[in-house]
């Protein structure tokens, strides 16, 4: 899975911005959050539903970003995210952003999602059946860069 990024686009708006006008540092983390939400969807079950369903929640335990160039208002962002890893108790997320028409590389990052309990907030394992869920991550990237072909090849690109 590692290297294989599904990829969502995400307009950049004025209130995610700073003073300077480019993406405030912290919106990059939510926009990540988007991608891993947009993943689980496509997967078909929304997190939300998932950690619902199973019982547990998934608190990032650590984060990081790599600022390459600055991005502002009205651009359009690709977010790639690609699963790193996977153990019993952790999932390792690897993030790309870039700007879309540019194809300019505006952020790279990682997190890393632990598994609790929602009831105690103890430590827990990943529940198989999200485990098994994610593995399906290669097959869904395949089809995101077929389809992407094939409308590049239609001429309807974007």
């Amino acid at each position: 899975m590692a290297g294989k990024f599904f990829k969502v686009n995400v307009r950049v708006h004025w209130a995610d911005t700073d003073a300077a006008g480019v993406v405030w540092f912290g919106n990059f983390l939510r926009f990540f959050e988007e991608a891993e939400d947009e993943l689980f969807r496509a997967l078909g079950r929304t997190r939300m539903e998932l950690m619902e369903d199973l019982g547990i929640l998934m608190p990032r335990v650590d984060a990081s970003c790599k600022f390459r160039a600055p991005a502002r208002a009205e651009e359009l962002l690709e977010i790639g995210i690609a699963v790193e890893s996977i153990t019993m108790r952790r999932i390792s997320y690897r993030f790309k952003a870039r700007e879309v028409d540019s194809r300019k590389l505006v952020c790279e990052g990682s997190y890393r999602v632990a598994c609790i309990r929602q009831r105690t907030f103890r430590s827990t394992e990943f529940p198989a059946k999200l485990r098994r869920l994610l593995k399906r991550m290669d097959g869904l990237v395949t089809a995101q860069r077929r389809e992407k072909s094939d409308r590049r090849g239609r001429g309807a690109y974007h």
